[in-house]
């Protein structure tokens, strides 16, 4: 009863929200909620390209898990919702906003960053693989591209932020797979490398999730608008094949 109740508070709250803004773009506010990795290293321009557009629209970013983020949406607390793994839910639709590269970091002294070609990746299997923690889209994209080439890890450990991974795995402790928008200040700084890995492509969609019937507000069209125009996600998905491998068939979450 509680959730029930909480469901339709949340309700009535986006309703108040869409008719205020009904009034035009000069005032009201616009909840994006995002996974980490998205919220870190690739919303920020989006974000002050929008302000910088409409200043007088308040701004609300929530960072969480994909998990966490799909349950907002679901709640209707955010208009956004911007994740990296793909959600199976009866209440929510997965449309595809953009595709990223993912690589494989180590530190510049670990044996493979010593070399500049693309590593073997049977030579993965004897590695600790410092991954995210469960319910984190990047964590089941990663163990979705080890199995689809048949990569078992011996190892693992479970971090709760791509920050944290970075640090760690600069410091030698293991390698890991993250997207290559989130190191590239510490390549820059050759705390870390990006290594390949021989006959494999690194890449994920990134997911728009919206509830089905759900009215937009004009905030979240615009806001919509620009990440799709600068993304380029109509020219970004030149590889259905790779794409599909990214992703694989996506997990139902509850």
């Amino acid at each position: 009863m509680r959730w029930r109740a909480k469901s339709i508070f949340a309700s009535e709250r986006a309703a108040e929200q869409e008719l205020k803004s009904l009034r035009g773009l000069d005032s009201g506010s616009l909840r994006i909620g995002a996974s980490t990795t998205i919220a870190t290293y690739l919303l920020p321009e989006y974000l002050g390209e929008f302000h910088r557009a409409h200043p007088g629209i308040d701004l609300h970013l929530v960072s969480a898990n994909t998990r966490d983020i799909a349950d907002l949406m679901l709640q209707h607390e955010i208009e956004i919702a911007l994740v990296e793994g793909p959600i199976e839910d009866d209440g929510l639709i997965s449309e595809p906003w953009q595709t990223d590269v993912m690589t494989l970091i180590t530190a510049p002294s670990h044996p493979f960053g010593r070399r500049d070609q693309p590593i073997d990746p049977a030579r993965l299997t004897k590695e600790l693989l410092v991954i995210r923690e469960p319910g984190s889209g990047s964590r089941e994209v990663v163990i979705q591209l080890l199995s689809l080439h048949a990569i078992q890890t011996s190892r693992t450990l479970e971090i709760g932020s791509t920050e944290a991974i970075k640090q760690l795995v600069a410091a030698g402790l293991g390698i890991s797979i993250v997207s290559a928008a989130a190191v590239k200040d510490q390549v820059n700084l050759q705390r870390l490398k990006m290594i390949g890995i021989a006959g494999i492509r690194l890449e994920r969609t990134l997911w728009q999730l919206k509830v089905p019937g759900r009215m937009s507000i004009p905030a979240a069209d615009v806001f919509e608008k620009l990440i799709k125009r600068n993304s380029g996600t109509e020219t970004r998905f030149r590889s259905t094949q790779s794409a599909k491998a990214a992703t694989a068939t996506p997990r139902r979450s509850r």
